[in-house]
């Protein structure tokens, strides 16, 4: 009877070792950097945005200036996701003030800005790029028309979502904005069109 109990004992002892979970081992990344978010893939969500608006374009008159929710700090007007929520695509071209192709793609949305009637567009420049817009919007004219939203990058969006290939950089975003497209260059207005509400 002992020895039953006994081979009782001893089986009861290795069921419960073999129950026990393995200790998994301790990794050297933290949940919080595998969950990192790649914000140039396609599909991936938008970024924070935070733009720090040139004067001269953020008087906008009528329904674009009413529709835009404006956020001053220190005297100066903010455009944040929540400003550019419309139900509709979002262009965000980064460009550089003192390129000629960045120039020549302003022109021909300039030229094409009929055909924004719900997309908005963002032109955003790096912080260091601030002392050449004047001269930029000037040259193209575009506080004339109220389709534009120019500034410099205050939320570090530009060295999150750039390909650094070649200026200027169109990254196109849903409703849900979801990143549709990137084009990097001169990009034709017929192959922006079918992204264009």
């Amino acid at each position: 009877m002992l020895r039953y109990l006994l081979i009782l004992v001893c089986l009861a002892g290795t069921t419960n070792v073999i129950a026990q979970k393995p200790k998994e081992p301790a990794t050297k990344t933290t949940e919080k950097q595998a969950a990192e978010i790649d914000y140039k893939e396609l599909g991936s969500p938008m970024p924070r945005l935070k733009v720090m608006l040139y004067k001269d374009t953020a008087k906008k008159n009528g329904d674009a200036e009413s529709t835009r929710k404006k956020k001053k700090e220190e005297e100066k007007v903010y455009l944040t996701n929540d400003d550019v929520d419309n139900r509709a695509n979002l262009f965000v071209m980064m460009f550089n003030p003192t390129c000629s192709h960045c120039e020549d793609m302003a022109a021909l949305m300039r030229n094409n800005s009929s055909l924004f009637k719900k997309t908005n567009l963002v032109l955003m420049a790096n912080p260091g790029m601030k002392q050449y817009l004047p001269d930029f919007v000037n040259r193209q004219h575009l506080n004339e028309y109220p389709v534009f939203n120019i500034g410099i990058d205050s939320s570090d969006f530009i060295n999150k979502i750039y390909l650094f290939q070649m200026l200027p950089q169109i990254n196109i975003y849903d409703h849900n904005r979801k990143l549709l497209k990137i084009y990097n260059g001169e990009v034709p207005i017929d192959s922006l069109k079918q992204y264009i509400e």
